[in-house]
């Protein structure tokens, strides 16, 4: 259940992100693997109704869904196909179910031996889950990708970077109001020492466009970027920007603002690792008719190995929003909302191949005014094979 990015169209601020160069020095798995999977969740409140107003709605969601991945790395070019399909089945609430699809094309290119490019595509359909509107509406959205990422980044000194990325959402009968098309342009220069880390001063525009109802909003942001192991069990990153966005609607305004995102990992105690994670961020959220969310959220989580094959973890998220519309195109009662989360999951390995992975989630939200809070529990219970 994604309460605050279930609506989220494009997350302009994050849509790249500043640390992509961590992820692409794990070592890939090479050649083809499969994935299939079989979850069952047990859900007490799928309309998201408040329930001192109306009984909530509860319900089994069963999802069948397999997931193939073909990666081929040989060090100078690499290249990974994805594709994901699956089918949300509602037990009792059978006009919700719906299918899913992913579909992904990513590669790396090395240039001269110390220059990368890296291109992404993909595309993705999925149910929609408004948990905000608290009401049995269905949309089924369709989002794709397409971007292009380089730098030549070194060891030590000095390096240039740059990004493009467009996205597209699309929506059903409804809902034409919040397709969009977004365009991020992102470029800096980084700096890396040894013993200092990696430090990155940018700059990114994104313009977003709902051609639906002729709205369009601009989004500028500059900021620096620095990512550092402390130690051999610490690591810590951070983001720091500051954002400007404005709309050609009136009744939306602008906003002026700082931006961050800073985390820090340890595993100071053998075998827990703790992270810690606040961020602000300008989202465009497909529930804001015309405008744009301001997101900052807070969040704790802890993992535990108990052996080789069992763990488990625990995580507390809060979230606080501010909604900026032209509430005369979709109207709310509200302007801000917060959702605190709640949650703890166990997996356990059966063999190399098998897993199973339990997981309950308790949210809560409530707004600014006596319109759309909800409490909902989610207990789920999944299976997971390796091939």
């Amino acid at each position: 259940m994604r309460i605050v990015a279930s609506g989220a169209v494009c997350s302009m601020a994050l849509a790249l992100p500043a640390h992509a160069q961590n992820d692409e020095k794990k070592t890939p798995e090479q050649g083809l693997h499969i994935e299939p999977s079989l979850t069952a969740v047990y859900d007490d409140n799928v309309y998201r109704v408040d329930s001192a107003r109306e009984d909530p709605t509860s319900d089994v969601i069963v999802t069948p869904q397999v997931e193939v991945r073909f990666t081929r790395d040989n060090g100078v070019r690499a290249f990974t196909l994805r594709g994901l399909a699956g089918y949300d089945r509602f037990i009792s609430e059978s006009q919700r179910s719906k299918p899913r699809f992913e579909a992904e094309a990513s590669g790396k290119l090395l240039i001269a031996g110390t220059c990368s490019v890296r291109p992404l595509a993909s595309y993705r359909q999925q149910r929609a889950d408004y948990g905000d509107i608290n009401s049995a509406t269905e949309n089924l959205q369709r989002f794709s990708t397409l971007g292009v990422a380089a730098d030549c980044e070194r060891a030590a000194g000095l390096y240039p970077l740059a990004a493009y990325r467009r996205d597209t959402t699309r929506n059903g009968d409804g809902f034409e109001y919040a397709d969009m098309t977004s365009n991020l342009y992102r470029a800096g220069i980084g700096y890396a020492r040894p013993s200092l880390g990696r430090l990155t001063a940018y700059y990114e525009h994104n313009d977003s466009d709902r051609p639906e109802i002729g709205v369009k909003n601009r989004y500028d942001a500059g900021g620096v970027t620095f990512d550092r192991s402390v130690s051999p069990i610490t690591t810590v990153s951070a983001d720091l920007r500051w954002m400007h966005v404005t709309s050609n609607s009136g009744a939306v305004g602008s906003y002026d603002g700082p931006g961050w995102r800073v985390q820090l990992a340890t595993t100071a105690i053998p075998r827990l690792k703790i992270t810690g994670t606040t961020d602000r961020t300008v989202v465009n959220d497909s529930l804001v008719a015309t405008g744009f969310v301001i997101r900052t959220g807070y969040r704790l989580g802890a993992e535990y190995g108990l052996s080789e094959l069992t763990s488990i973890g625990a995580f507390a998220d809060f979230s606080r929003r501010e909604l900026r519309q032209d509430a005369s195109i979709r109207p709310f009662s509200y302007t801000r909302d917060r959702t605190n989360q709640f949650g703890a999951l166990m997996r356990r390995k059966l063999t190399e191949r098998f897993a199973l992975e339990l997981s309950l989630s308790h949210y809560d939200r409530s707004t600014n005014s006596d319109a759309s809070h909800y409490k909902a529990t989610r207990l789920s219970l999944g299976a997971t094979a390796k091939f």
